[in-house]
């Protein structure tokens, strides 16, 4: 008995102590710091004109990714709802692409699209001018945007709305609109609300988009301008700049998550065993499913599929402005980036996400399970808190703190993507936790099984493709990842995303272009395969298989 209330305290001990390692202790780092050697400089950092355009700069532009983003995210989730939408299965799965796509690359693939000299000013004589400046990062940003507001909406239909509700308001002579207005949207109001803060936070630390879209254009926002003053300013009052500046970040993000995590915890919890479906509403066939189908169409068209053909393009194209036609294809961009040296980032990229989506599997698990006690639910919270840090902020407090001993290392990188990462894989395997009956755990320990017999043939079973899925939301981010690991990286530590960053800043279009397009190769190969695989663990019909029944009686 002893030992059994010992475990949830060491547990949250332990768990706690990776915490104030991984975040606390390198924040308050970076906090010291800037109070006692950055002090006699703030003033003339803060008076300096691009520091309050910057900031200037990311709020607008947060605020205006975030106003269209999640009203787009939810009337997907709305629109997908409806059993008359054709192929919306295969929909579903279509809305994530933006978000499989590494950010710079989708930035990149922009360019190459609109661009003057892009694929439809040299196709079609259509260019967009503006893509390099303020708009072409909001648009890009909305695209890459709606697909998580998207899941937050979806997840809050399964889980919260009650298609029984707008049956019963139907039957009662409710017109389509006036059921969305009073029946729907007010159960998914906390759901929207989460969307809203996420999309404005990860707004708010974006890196990659106004990197490579809206520097060229003197367009700045806080990221960007911690990168150059990090990476090519050598005075001390850009450091001083740049760490006043992720301090700010991190203060920003602070005031607007901490509220609206303890206001909208206790509210997106699940209360109720819910079909994945949420039951959907039988819709006659009619126009209105052609018009979403036709819709969603459009909107991954222009935002993903021409960008693409258009980088694919830029590849395998000897220059800009050549003719993608066959008779100018050439595959030797694809030669020139399959060297030794980039064949080793991409090793080193592919260790160093495996490796965190392994840990950060097992981390999320841990705090999964420590949350459900009254003292481990502040830990969550936390988590949650290091999320939504911008990456910026967390590779300066991080290299602040142990660079001494680990700078220019891959163990650096990789304990930023533990920090960063954690809620990841912390809130499908959390949700999972909250869908899975406790009578069946009671039952197997009743009937003399230990803890951990208890656990491996009981919960791991339909929590399979929570891990597995939480492990792929991992791997593929840490996969990409360009912004911590560009501040971090040593001289033979470049991952293949910083490789990829590094050749677009040099001007290398066509190499660039081959690399970006290797890169969502890699990324998107072993997401697929996953997702089929979670699809499959997670079928109705394979649970009803009496082979898997027999199995499961057997052991």
């Amino acid at each position: 008995m002893r030992s059994a209330r010992l475990a949830p305290r060491a547990g949250l001990l332990a768990v706690g102590a990776v915490i104030a390692l991984l975040v606390v202790l390198p924040i308050f780092r970076l906090a010291y710091v800037v109070w006692t050697e950055g002090s006699a400089s703030l003033d003339e950092v803060i008076g300096r004109p691009s520091l309050g355009d910057s900031i200037v700069n990311t709020v607008l532009l947060s605020v205006a990714v975030t106003v269209v983003a999640v009203p787009v995210g939810t009337l997907v989730a709305l629109g997908l709802r409806r059993a008359d939408v054709p192929g919306r299965r295969w929909w579903r799965f279509a809305m994530l692409l933006p978000v499989l796509v590494p950010q710079y690359v989708l930035g990149y693939s922009w360019t190459q699209a609109y661009a003057r000299a892009g694929f439809t000013d040299t196709v079609l004589g259509v260019p967009w001018p503006s893509v390099h400046g303020p708009w072409g990062v909001w648009a890009v940003l909305v695209v890459n945007t709606v697909p998580l507001t998207y899941l937050l909406a979806a997840v809050g239909l399964a889980t919260r709305a009650e298609p029984n509700l707008d049956r019963a308001a139907r039957a009662s002579g409710a017109r389509p609109g006036s059921v969305l207005r009073n029946v729907t949207l007010p159960l998914l109001r906390p759901s929207i609300a989460a969307a809203s803060v996420l999309s404005f936070v990860l707004t708010l630390e974006s890196f990659a988009i106004p990197q490579v879209m809206g520097t060229p254009a003197g367009f700045t926002t806080v990221t960007t301008t911690i990168y150059r003053d990090l990476s090519l300013g050598s005075d001390p009052i850009s450091f001083v700049e740049a760490l006043a500046l992720a301090l700010l970040l991190v203060v920003l993000t602070v005031i607007v998550v901490v509220p609206a995590d303890l206001w909208l915890g206790p509210r997106l919890r699940v209360t109720r065993v819910a079909a994945p479906e949420g039951a959907p509403i039988v819709t006659p066939p009619g126009a209105t499913g052609r018009w979403i189908a036709t819709g969603l169409g459009g909107y991954l068209l222009l935002g993903v599929v021409l960008p693409m053909v258009a980088l694919v393009s830029a590849a395998i194209t000897p220059a800009v402005g050549v003719s993608p036609t066959p008779s100018n294809w050439t595959l030797d961009n694809f030669r020139f980036v399959l060297n030794a040296r980039n064949v080793e980032a991409l090793g080193r990229s592919a260790v160093l996400a495996v490796t965190a989506a392994a840990l950060l599997t097992v981390l999320g698990g841990a705090v999964a399970v420590l949350e459900r006690q009254r003292s481990g639910r502040a830990m969550a919270s936390l988590v949650t808190v290091t999320l939504v840090l911008p990456g910026s902020t967390l590779a300066v407090a991080l290299l602040m703190t142990y660079g001494r001993w680990l700078g220019g290392t891959l163990t650096l990188i990789l304990l930023a993507y533990l920090a960063k990462l954690w809620a990841f894989a912390h809130r499908p395997i959390s949700g999972a936790l909250d869908r899975l009956p406790a009578g069946e755990l009671q039952a197997a320990r009743a009937s003399g099984a230990n803890s951990l017999t208890a656990v491996r043939t009981v919960a791991l079973r339909p929590l399979a493709p929570a891990l597995l899925g939480a492990w792929l939301v991992c791997f593929v981010t840490a996969l990409h990842e360009v912004t911590m690991s560009s501040l971090l990286y040593g001289p033979d530590g470049e991952t293949l995303a910083v490789v990829v960053l590094n050749s677009g800043e040099l001007g290398r279009i066509g190499a660039t272009a081959a690399l970006s397009v290797l890169l969502t190769l890699v990324m998107l190969v072993p997401a697929v395969l996953l997702w089929m695989l979670i699809r499959w663990l997670g079928s109705p019909r394979r649970l009803s298989d009496p082979r898997v029944r027999s199995l499961a009686h057997a052991r």
